[in-house]
Protein backbone atom coordinates (compact mmCIF):
# COMPACT_ATOMS: atom_id res chain seq x y z
CA UNK A 1 0.00 0.00 0.00
CA UNK A 2 2.23 3.00 -1.44
CA UNK A 3 1.62 5.60 1.30
CA UNK A 4 3.69 8.80 1.55
CA UNK A 5 5.38 9.36 4.94
CA UNK A 6 2.84 12.34 5.64
CA UNK A 7 -0.07 10.06 4.88
CA UNK A 8 1.14 6.72 6.72
CA UNK A 9 1.59 9.69 9.99
CA UNK A 10 -2.06 10.67 9.33
CA UNK A 11 -3.51 7.03 9.04
CA UNK A 12 -0.92 5.43 12.27
CA UNK A 13 -2.85 8.63 14.05
CA UNK A 14 -6.38 7.79 12.91
CA UNK A 15 -5.58 3.97 13.82
CA UNK A 16 -4.06 5.25 17.47
CA UNK A 17 -7.14 7.22 18.32
CA UNK A 18 -9.53 4.64 17.25
CA UNK A 19 -7.35 1.84 19.66
CA UNK A 20 -6.97 5.02 22.13
CA UNK A 21 -11.24 5.01 21.64
CA UNK A 22 -11.13 1.20 22.65
CA UNK A 23 -8.75 1.79 25.76
CA UNK A 24 -10.64 4.69 26.84
CA UNK A 25 -14.25 2.59 26.90
CA UNK A 26 -12.10 -0.27 29.02
CA UNK A 27 -10.51 1.83 31.90
CA UNK A 28 -13.31 4.21 32.43
CA UNK A 29 -16.21 2.07 32.01
CA UNK A 30 -14.32 -0.61 34.13
CA UNK A 31 -14.11 1.93 36.75
CA UNK A 32 -17.63 3.49 36.51
CA UNK A 33 -19.49 0.17 36.48
CA UNK A 34 -19.66 -0.28 40.35
CA UNK A 35 -21.35 2.60 40.50
CA UNK A 36 -23.90 2.36 37.82
CA UNK A 37 -24.73 -1.27 39.00
CA UNK A 38 -25.32 1.00 42.44
CA UNK A 39 -27.77 3.35 40.31
CA UNK A 40 -29.41 0.99 38.59
CA UNK A 41 -29.20 -1.95 40.46
CA UNK A 42 -29.27 -5.53 39.62
CA UNK A 43 -26.02 -6.96 40.84
CA UNK A 44 -26.94 -10.23 39.07
CA UNK A 45 -26.63 -8.90 35.91
CA UNK A 46 -22.99 -7.15 36.32
CA UNK A 47 -21.31 -9.29 34.22
CA UNK A 48 -23.20 -9.40 31.47
CA UNK A 49 -22.35 -5.61 31.16
CA UNK A 50 -19.62 -6.29 29.63
CA UNK A 51 -20.57 -10.14 28.14
CA UNK A 52 -23.19 -8.38 26.22
CA UNK A 53 -20.02 -6.01 24.92
CA UNK A 54 -17.57 -8.81 24.19
CA UNK A 55 -20.30 -11.01 22.70
CA UNK A 56 -21.06 -8.84 19.66
CA UNK A 57 -17.23 -8.05 19.27
CA UNK A 58 -16.33 -11.60 18.88
CA UNK A 59 -18.76 -12.92 16.70
CA UNK A 60 -18.02 -9.72 14.43
CA UNK A 61 -14.68 -9.63 14.59
CA UNK A 62 -13.86 -12.48 12.70
CA UNK A 63 -16.99 -11.01 9.87
CA UNK A 64 -15.43 -7.32 9.88
CA UNK A 65 -12.11 -9.20 8.95
CA UNK A 66 -13.48 -10.89 6.01
CA UNK A 67 -15.52 -8.08 4.78
CA UNK A 68 -12.22 -5.53 5.22
CA UNK A 69 -9.83 -8.19 2.67
CA UNK A 70 -12.81 -8.05 0.26
CA UNK A 71 -13.88 -4.76 0.65
CA UNK A 72 -10.68 -2.71 1.86
CA UNK A 73 -10.12 -1.99 5.66
CA UNK A 74 -11.04 1.72 5.25
CA UNK A 75 -15.42 1.60 4.95
CA UNK A 76 -15.28 -1.33 7.15
CA UNK A 77 -13.50 0.93 9.79
CA UNK A 78 -15.25 3.66 9.34
CA UNK A 79 -18.91 1.79 9.78
CA UNK A 80 -17.05 0.41 12.95
CA UNK A 81 -16.65 3.37 14.60
CA UNK A 82 -20.13 4.54 13.69
CA UNK A 83 -21.60 1.98 15.44
CA UNK A 84 -19.40 2.33 18.46
CA UNK A 85 -20.46 5.93 18.90
CA UNK A 86 -23.92 4.97 18.31
CA UNK A 87 -23.83 2.72 21.12
CA UNK A 88 -22.12 5.09 22.90
CA UNK A 89 -24.19 7.94 23.26
CA UNK A 90 -26.94 5.30 23.20
CA UNK A 91 -25.56 4.10 26.39
CA UNK A 92 -25.39 7.63 28.47
CA UNK A 93 -29.27 7.26 28.13
CA UNK A 94 -30.18 4.13 29.53
CA UNK A 95 -32.45 4.25 32.16
CA UNK A 96 -31.92 0.16 33.35
CA UNK A 97 -29.71 -2.23 33.29
CA UNK A 98 -31.50 -4.26 30.12
CA UNK A 99 -31.46 -1.04 28.01
CA UNK A 100 -27.77 -0.76 29.12
CA UNK A 101 -26.80 -4.39 28.17
CA UNK A 102 -28.60 -3.78 24.81
CA UNK A 103 -26.81 -0.64 24.05
CA UNK A 104 -23.52 -1.93 25.12
CA UNK A 105 -23.90 -4.99 22.33
CA UNK A 106 -24.20 -1.84 19.91
CA UNK A 107 -21.01 -0.61 21.10
CA UNK A 108 -19.49 -3.96 20.89
CA UNK A 109 -20.93 -4.67 17.21
CA UNK A 110 -18.73 -1.80 16.40
CA UNK A 111 -15.46 -2.65 18.55
CA UNK A 112 -15.68 -5.81 16.53
CA UNK A 113 -14.09 -4.11 13.65
CA UNK A 114 -12.29 -0.86 14.96
CA UNK A 115 -10.14 -3.31 17.25
CA UNK A 116 -8.54 -5.56 14.55
CA UNK A 117 -9.28 -3.79 11.39
CA UNK A 118 -6.99 -0.57 13.14
CA UNK A 119 -4.62 -3.31 13.76
CA UNK A 120 -4.39 -4.55 10.41
CA UNK A 121 -3.99 -1.55 8.32
CA UNK A 122 -0.81 -0.81 10.48
CA UNK A 123 0.08 -4.48 9.70
CA UNK A 124 -0.67 -3.55 5.85
CA UNK A 125 1.14 -0.03 5.85
CA UNK A 126 4.41 -1.14 7.41
CA UNK A 127 7.55 -3.81 6.67
CA UNK A 128 8.00 -6.39 9.81
CA UNK A 129 10.88 -3.77 11.61
CA UNK A 130 9.01 -1.15 11.65
CA UNK A 131 5.85 -2.57 12.97
CA UNK A 132 7.03 -4.41 15.69
CA UNK A 133 7.87 -1.10 17.28
CA UNK A 134 4.66 0.73 16.02
CA UNK A 135 3.09 -1.97 18.19
CA UNK A 136 4.76 -0.53 21.04
CA UNK A 137 3.21 3.04 19.93
CA UNK A 138 -0.27 1.07 20.30
CA UNK A 139 1.02 -0.37 23.46
CA UNK A 140 1.72 3.31 25.26
CA UNK A 141 -1.73 4.73 23.76
CA UNK A 142 -2.97 1.97 26.62
CA UNK A 143 -0.82 3.79 28.82
CA UNK A 144 -1.95 7.28 28.09
CA UNK A 145 -5.65 5.95 28.30
CA UNK A 146 -4.94 4.12 31.49
CA UNK A 147 -3.74 7.28 33.61
CA UNK A 148 -6.69 9.68 31.81
CA UNK A 149 -9.04 7.22 31.61
CA UNK A 150 -9.50 5.50 35.63
CA UNK A 151 -9.06 9.61 36.81
CA UNK A 152 -11.39 10.50 34.20
CA UNK A 153 -13.67 8.01 34.79
CA UNK A 154 -13.06 8.38 38.39
CA UNK A 155 -13.90 12.12 38.31
CA UNK A 156 -16.74 12.31 36.17
CA UNK A 157 -18.86 9.67 37.84
CA UNK A 158 -18.09 11.19 41.23
CA UNK A 159 -18.49 14.56 40.52
CA UNK A 160 -21.16 14.80 37.93
CA UNK A 161 -23.10 11.29 36.17
CA UNK A 162 -22.06 7.56 35.49
CA UNK A 163 -23.39 8.48 32.31
CA UNK A 164 -20.78 10.72 30.73
CA UNK A 165 -18.22 8.28 30.93
CA UNK A 166 -19.64 6.12 27.75
CA UNK A 167 -19.83 9.96 25.73
CA UNK A 168 -16.47 10.56 26.14
CA UNK A 169 -16.08 8.37 23.59
CA UNK A 170 -17.88 10.58 20.71
CA UNK A 171 -14.90 12.99 20.15
CA UNK A 172 -12.68 10.92 20.08
CA UNK A 173 -14.22 8.49 17.58
CA UNK A 174 -15.03 11.25 15.29
CA UNK A 175 -11.55 12.48 15.15
CA UNK A 176 -10.33 9.08 14.24
CA UNK A 177 -12.82 8.58 11.08
CA UNK A 178 -11.98 11.94 10.33
CA UNK A 179 -8.53 11.32 10.04
CA UNK A 180 -8.52 7.81 8.34
CA UNK A 181 -11.04 9.08 5.86
CA UNK A 182 -9.39 11.56 4.13
CA UNK A 183 -5.33 10.30 4.65
CA UNK A 184 -5.97 6.28 3.93
CA UNK A 185 -6.44 6.33 0.13
CA UNK A 186 -6.51 2.39 -0.41
CA UNK A 187 -5.13 0.46 -4.22
CA UNK A 188 -5.78 -3.17 -4.63
CA UNK A 189 -7.77 -5.67 -6.44
CA UNK A 190 -10.96 -6.21 -4.53
CA UNK A 191 -12.19 -9.40 -3.85
CA UNK A 192 -16.22 -9.81 -3.81
CA UNK A 193 -17.03 -12.69 -1.51
CA UNK A 194 -20.38 -14.62 -1.04
CA UNK A 195 -21.70 -14.01 2.44
CA UNK A 196 -21.16 -17.09 5.29
CA UNK A 197 -25.03 -16.73 6.74
CA UNK A 198 -24.83 -20.22 8.12
CA UNK A 199 -21.51 -19.83 9.65
CA UNK A 200 -23.03 -16.54 11.24
CA UNK A 201 -26.05 -18.37 12.29
CA UNK A 202 -24.25 -21.06 13.79
CA UNK A 203 -21.46 -18.85 15.33
CA UNK A 204 -23.82 -16.40 16.94
CA UNK A 205 -26.25 -19.17 18.22
CA UNK A 206 -23.78 -21.34 19.81
CA UNK A 207 -21.56 -18.49 21.93
CA UNK A 208 -25.22 -17.06 23.18
CA UNK A 209 -26.43 -20.76 23.88
CA UNK A 210 -22.88 -21.37 25.92
CA UNK A 211 -22.83 -17.86 27.31
CA UNK A 212 -26.19 -18.51 28.94
CA UNK A 213 -25.75 -21.58 30.39
CA UNK A 214 -22.79 -20.54 32.31
CA UNK A 215 -24.48 -17.33 33.90
CA UNK A 216 -27.19 -19.83 34.09
CA UNK A 217 -29.70 -17.65 33.14
CA UNK A 218 -32.21 -20.94 34.22
CA UNK A 219 -32.53 -23.61 35.91
CA UNK A 220 -30.24 -26.66 36.20
CA UNK A 221 -32.19 -28.45 33.32
CA UNK A 222 -32.48 -25.40 31.17
CA UNK A 223 -28.72 -24.42 31.36
CA UNK A 224 -27.83 -28.33 30.48
CA UNK A 225 -29.87 -27.80 27.74
CA UNK A 226 -28.68 -24.52 26.76
CA UNK A 227 -25.26 -25.68 27.04
CA UNK A 228 -25.58 -28.75 24.60
CA UNK A 229 -27.40 -26.88 22.45
CA UNK A 230 -24.81 -24.74 22.19
CA UNK A 231 -22.30 -27.51 21.58
CA UNK A 232 -23.98 -28.34 18.79
CA UNK A 233 -24.29 -25.75 17.15
CA UNK A 234 -20.62 -24.50 17.61
CA UNK A 235 -19.96 -28.44 16.35
CA UNK A 236 -21.82 -28.05 13.10
CA UNK A 237 -20.54 -24.48 12.90
CA UNK A 238 -16.99 -26.33 12.46
CA UNK A 239 -18.46 -28.45 9.54
CA UNK A 240 -20.12 -25.69 8.17
CA UNK A 241 -17.01 -23.33 7.97
CA UNK A 242 -14.65 -26.94 5.92
CA UNK A 243 -17.41 -26.48 3.23
CA UNK A 244 -18.21 -22.56 3.08
CA UNK A 245 -16.46 -21.06 -0.07
CA UNK A 246 -15.53 -18.26 1.54
CA UNK A 247 -16.11 -18.96 5.66
CA UNK A 248 -15.77 -16.33 8.48
CA UNK A 249 -13.10 -18.24 9.79
CA UNK A 250 -11.18 -19.71 7.80
CA UNK A 251 -10.05 -23.58 9.39
CA UNK A 252 -7.48 -24.20 7.13
CA UNK A 253 -5.16 -21.13 9.15
CA UNK A 254 -5.05 -23.57 11.95
CA UNK A 255 -2.93 -26.13 10.21
CA UNK A 256 -0.46 -23.96 10.48
CA UNK A 257 1.11 -24.38 14.75
CA UNK A 258 1.68 -20.72 14.71
CA UNK A 259 -1.84 -19.79 14.39
CA UNK A 260 -3.39 -22.39 16.04
CA UNK A 261 -0.68 -21.65 18.85
CA UNK A 262 -1.52 -17.99 18.89
CA UNK A 263 -4.96 -17.89 19.35
CA UNK A 264 -5.45 -20.80 22.18
CA UNK A 265 -2.88 -18.59 24.22
CA UNK A 266 -4.98 -15.28 23.26
CA UNK A 267 -8.81 -17.21 24.83
CA UNK A 268 -6.52 -17.88 27.72
CA UNK A 269 -5.07 -14.13 27.90
CA UNK A 270 -8.77 -12.84 27.35
CA UNK A 271 -9.73 -14.66 30.29
CA UNK A 272 -7.01 -13.27 32.37
CA UNK A 273 -7.05 -9.12 30.77
CA UNK A 274 -11.13 -9.07 31.45
CA UNK A 275 -11.23 -11.16 34.99
CA UNK A 276 -8.96 -8.70 36.22
CA UNK A 277 -10.31 -5.47 34.31
CA UNK A 278 -13.86 -6.34 35.61
CA UNK A 279 -13.60 -7.92 39.00
CA UNK A 280 -10.60 -5.80 40.75
CA UNK A 281 -13.00 -2.80 40.53
CA UNK A 282 -15.55 -4.63 42.41
CA UNK A 283 -13.43 -5.64 44.62
CA UNK A 284 -11.69 -2.47 45.09
CA UNK A 285 -14.88 -0.27 45.33
CA UNK A 286 -16.55 -2.62 47.50
CA UNK A 287 -14.74 -5.25 49.65
CA UNK A 288 -12.17 -2.17 50.30
CA UNK A 289 -14.58 0.60 50.46
CA UNK A 290 -12.69 2.61 47.48
CA UNK A 291 -14.74 5.16 45.16
CA UNK A 292 -14.92 4.76 41.53
CA UNK A 293 -11.45 7.00 41.53
CA UNK A 294 -10.06 4.88 43.46
CA UNK A 295 -10.80 1.62 41.46
CA UNK A 296 -9.49 3.44 39.09
CA UNK A 297 -6.22 3.82 40.31
CA UNK A 298 -5.98 0.49 40.89
CA UNK A 299 -6.64 -0.86 37.91
CA UNK A 300 -4.51 1.82 35.95
CA UNK A 301 -1.30 -0.15 36.15
CA UNK A 302 -2.98 -2.97 33.82
CA UNK A 303 -2.39 -0.56 31.32
CA UNK A 304 0.65 0.91 31.93
CA UNK A 305 2.63 -1.97 32.12
CA UNK A 306 1.64 -3.23 29.27
CA UNK A 307 2.77 -0.35 27.10
CA UNK A 308 6.46 -1.63 28.90
CA UNK A 309 5.91 -4.86 28.06
CA UNK A 310 4.76 -4.23 24.03
CA UNK A 311 7.73 -2.22 23.57
CA UNK A 312 10.02 -3.97 25.61
CA UNK A 313 8.71 -7.50 23.57
CA UNK A 314 8.45 -5.74 20.18
CA UNK A 315 12.38 -4.84 20.03
CA UNK A 316 13.41 -8.64 22.27
CA UNK A 317 11.12 -10.82 19.36
CA UNK A 318 13.39 -9.30 16.49
CA UNK A 319 16.68 -10.10 18.14
CA UNK A 320 15.78 -13.48 19.92
CA UNK A 321 12.24 -14.55 18.42
CA UNK A 322 8.61 -14.80 19.64
CA UNK A 323 8.59 -17.49 21.41
CA UNK A 324 11.29 -16.42 24.44
CA UNK A 325 8.56 -13.07 23.86
CA UNK A 326 6.09 -15.53 24.44
CA UNK A 327 7.42 -16.94 27.34
CA UNK A 328 8.44 -14.63 29.37
CA UNK A 329 5.34 -12.37 29.26
CA UNK A 330 3.27 -15.64 30.02
CA UNK A 331 5.45 -15.68 33.26
CA UNK A 332 5.10 -12.39 34.12
CA UNK A 333 0.93 -13.35 33.80
CA UNK A 334 1.32 -15.90 36.19
CA UNK A 335 3.50 -14.18 38.62
CA UNK A 336 0.69 -11.11 38.58
CA UNK A 337 -2.44 -13.84 38.57
CA UNK A 338 -0.72 -15.85 41.44
CA UNK A 339 -0.61 -12.33 43.57
CA UNK A 340 -4.13 -11.57 42.74
CA UNK A 341 -4.93 -14.93 45.36
CA UNK A 342 -3.94 -13.20 48.43
CA UNK A 343 -6.63 -10.40 47.74
CA UNK A 344 -8.68 -9.67 50.65
CA UNK A 345 -10.61 -7.47 52.70
CA UNK A 346 -7.50 -6.11 54.44
CA UNK A 347 -5.47 -6.49 51.81
CA UNK A 348 -3.20 -3.09 51.17
CA UNK A 349 -4.10 -0.94 48.27
CA UNK A 350 -0.31 -0.48 47.00
CA UNK A 351 -0.01 -4.71 46.71
CA UNK A 352 -3.26 -4.70 44.40
CA UNK A 353 -1.71 -2.44 42.23
CA UNK A 354 1.79 -4.07 42.05
CA UNK A 355 -0.07 -7.32 41.07
CA UNK A 356 -2.15 -5.83 38.18
CA UNK A 357 0.79 -4.06 36.87
CA UNK A 358 3.05 -6.96 36.41
CA UNK A 359 0.30 -8.63 34.77
CA UNK A 360 0.26 -5.66 32.33
CA UNK A 361 3.58 -6.16 32.07
CA UNK A 362 3.34 -9.74 30.85
CA UNK A 363 -0.02 -9.06 28.66
CA UNK A 364 2.37 -6.31 26.84
CA UNK A 365 4.88 -9.23 26.04
CA UNK A 366 2.21 -11.93 24.92
CA UNK A 367 0.06 -9.49 23.05
CA UNK A 368 2.47 -8.33 20.79
CA UNK A 369 4.78 -11.41 20.28
CA UNK A 370 1.20 -13.33 19.05
CA UNK A 371 -0.02 -10.47 17.06
CA UNK A 372 2.73 -9.28 15.13
CA UNK A 373 4.02 -13.37 14.80
CA UNK A 374 0.30 -14.10 12.83
CA UNK A 375 0.09 -10.47 10.51
CA UNK A 376 3.96 -11.76 10.05
CA UNK A 377 2.93 -15.20 8.49
CA UNK A 378 0.01 -14.67 6.19
CA UNK A 379 -0.30 -12.83 2.91
CA UNK A 380 -1.56 -9.60 2.58
CA UNK A 381 -4.90 -10.80 1.53
CA UNK A 382 -5.30 -13.24 4.30
CA UNK A 383 -4.70 -10.49 6.89
CA UNK A 384 -7.78 -8.82 8.23
CA UNK A 385 -9.33 -12.27 9.05
CA UNK A 386 -5.92 -13.69 10.47
CA UNK A 387 -5.64 -10.57 12.80
CA UNK A 388 -9.13 -10.55 13.81
CA UNK A 389 -8.92 -14.24 13.95
CA UNK A 390 -6.45 -13.74 17.07
CA UNK A 391 -8.48 -10.88 18.42
CA UNK A 392 -11.91 -13.20 18.16
CA UNK A 393 -10.37 -15.86 20.36
CA UNK A 394 -8.87 -13.22 23.15
CA UNK A 395 -12.82 -12.24 23.13
CA UNK A 396 -13.74 -15.29 23.15
CA UNK A 397 -12.19 -15.99 26.38
CA UNK A 398 -12.87 -12.88 28.21
CA UNK A 399 -16.57 -13.26 27.41
CA UNK A 400 -16.60 -16.88 28.56
CA UNK A 401 -14.09 -15.86 31.20
CA UNK A 402 -15.94 -13.24 32.80
CA UNK A 403 -19.26 -15.41 32.71
CA UNK A 404 -17.85 -18.00 34.65
CA UNK A 405 -16.38 -15.88 37.14
CA UNK A 406 -19.61 -14.08 37.44
CA UNK A 407 -21.48 -17.33 38.57
CA UNK A 408 -19.01 -18.04 40.57
CA UNK A 409 -19.44 -14.90 42.23
CA UNK A 410 -23.20 -14.80 42.59
CA UNK A 411 -22.73 -18.77 43.76
CA UNK A 412 -20.66 -17.62 46.46
CA UNK A 413 -21.71 -14.88 47.28
CA UNK A 414 -25.55 -15.62 48.18
CA UNK A 415 -25.53 -17.49 51.56
CA UNK A 416 -22.01 -16.26 52.92
CA UNK A 417 -23.37 -12.24 52.25
CA UNK A 418 -26.53 -13.10 53.75
CA UNK A 419 -25.19 -15.16 56.47
CA UNK A 420 -22.89 -11.91 57.12
CA UNK A 421 -25.98 -9.70 56.96
CA UNK A 422 -27.32 -11.42 60.35
CA UNK A 423 -24.16 -11.43 62.09
CA UNK A 424 -23.69 -7.43 61.46
CA UNK A 425 -27.74 -6.53 61.95
CA UNK A 426 -27.72 -8.53 65.62
CA UNK A 427 -31.67 -8.30 65.22
CA UNK A 428 -31.93 -5.05 64.58
CA UNK A 429 -34.74 -5.54 61.27
CA UNK A 430 -33.86 -1.64 59.64
CA UNK A 431 -30.09 -2.44 59.29
CA UNK A 432 -31.06 -5.65 58.14
CA UNK A 433 -33.15 -4.28 55.29
CA UNK A 434 -30.39 -1.58 54.42
CA UNK A 435 -27.58 -4.32 54.49
CA UNK A 436 -29.38 -6.95 52.44
CA UNK A 437 -29.30 -5.38 49.11
CA UNK A 438 -25.38 -6.02 48.29
CA UNK A 439 -25.71 -3.18 45.69
CA UNK A 440 -25.33 -0.84 48.94
CA UNK A 441 -21.77 -1.75 49.24
CA UNK A 442 -21.15 0.17 45.97
CA UNK A 443 -22.62 3.10 46.72
CA UNK A 444 -20.67 5.60 48.89
CA UNK A 445 -24.34 7.03 49.72
CA UNK A 446 -25.74 4.38 50.88
CA UNK A 447 -22.15 3.03 52.50
CA UNK A 448 -21.76 5.84 54.38
CA UNK A 449 -25.57 5.08 56.53
CA UNK A 450 -24.32 1.14 57.49
CA UNK A 451 -22.06 1.20 60.51
CA UNK A 452 -18.53 0.66 60.60
CA UNK A 453 -18.52 -2.85 62.09
CA UNK A 454 -21.16 -4.08 59.82
CA UNK A 455 -19.75 -3.02 57.07
CA UNK A 456 -16.39 -4.88 58.00
CA UNK A 457 -18.09 -7.72 58.06
CA UNK A 458 -20.47 -7.49 54.70
CA UNK A 459 -16.91 -6.23 53.08
CA UNK A 460 -14.97 -9.43 53.93
CA UNK A 461 -18.04 -11.48 52.69
CA UNK A 462 -17.60 -9.85 49.33
CA UNK A 463 -14.07 -10.69 49.56
CA UNK A 464 -14.14 -13.97 50.10
CA UNK A 465 -17.08 -14.35 47.58
CA UNK A 466 -14.05 -12.97 44.26
CA UNK A 467 -11.73 -15.16 45.65
CA UNK A 468 -12.79 -18.08 43.71
CA UNK A 469 -13.14 -15.41 40.69
CA UNK A 470 -9.40 -14.91 40.89
CA UNK A 471 -8.84 -18.52 40.85
CA UNK A 472 -10.22 -18.85 38.24
CA UNK A 473 -7.59 -15.63 36.46
CA UNK A 474 -4.96 -17.73 38.11
CA UNK A 475 -5.82 -20.59 36.21
CA UNK A 476 -6.24 -18.95 32.48
CA UNK A 477 -2.70 -17.26 33.28
CA UNK A 478 -1.28 -20.81 33.88
CA UNK A 479 -2.79 -22.24 30.69
CA UNK A 480 -1.51 -18.91 28.67
CA UNK A 481 2.47 -20.40 30.15
CA UNK A 482 1.66 -23.86 28.73
CA UNK A 483 0.04 -23.08 25.43
CA UNK A 484 3.46 -20.34 24.77
CA UNK A 485 5.60 -23.43 25.61
CA UNK A 486 4.01 -25.06 22.15
CA UNK A 487 5.07 -21.92 20.05
CA UNK A 488 7.47 -22.92 17.20
CA UNK A 489 11.06 -21.69 17.77
CA UNK A 490 12.85 -19.43 15.56
CA UNK A 491 13.84 -16.26 14.28
CA UNK A 492 11.16 -13.37 13.44
CA UNK A 493 12.20 -13.96 9.70
CA UNK A 494 11.93 -17.66 9.78
CA UNK A 495 8.35 -17.17 9.64
CA UNK A 496 7.63 -14.26 7.61
CA UNK A 497 5.87 -14.42 4.37
CA UNK A 498 7.65 -12.93 1.97
CA UNK A 499 5.66 -10.84 -0.67
CA UNK A 500 5.39 -7.30 -1.75
CA UNK A 501 2.85 -4.39 -0.18
CA UNK A 502 0.08 -4.26 -2.68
Amino acid sequence: MGLSRRRKILVTLATLIGTFLAALDSTVVGTAMPTVIGDLGGLSLYPWVFASYLLAATITGPVFGRLSDAYGRKPVYLTGVALFLLGSVLCGTAGSMGTLILYRTIQGLGAGAVQPVAVTIVGDIFELEVRARIQGLFGAVWGISAVVGPAAGGLITDYLSWRWVFLVNVPFGLTAGVLLALALHESFERRPSRADYPGVFLLTGGLLAVLLAVLGVGGPAADLALFAGGACALTLFVFAEARAPDPIVPLELFRERLFAVASAGNAALGGVLLGVSVYVPLYVQGALGGTALTAGAVVAPLSIGWPVGSFAGGRMLLRVGYRSALLLGAVLVVAGSAMCLRLGADTPLAYAVLAVFVIGLGMGFSSTGYLVSVQNAVPWHRRGIATSSVVFFRTIGGSLGVAVMGTILNLSLGDRYRAAVERAAGGDGALARLLSDPNALLQPALRARIPEEAYGELAAALAAALSPAFWVVAALAVAALVVSMLFPAGRAEDFMKREPLP
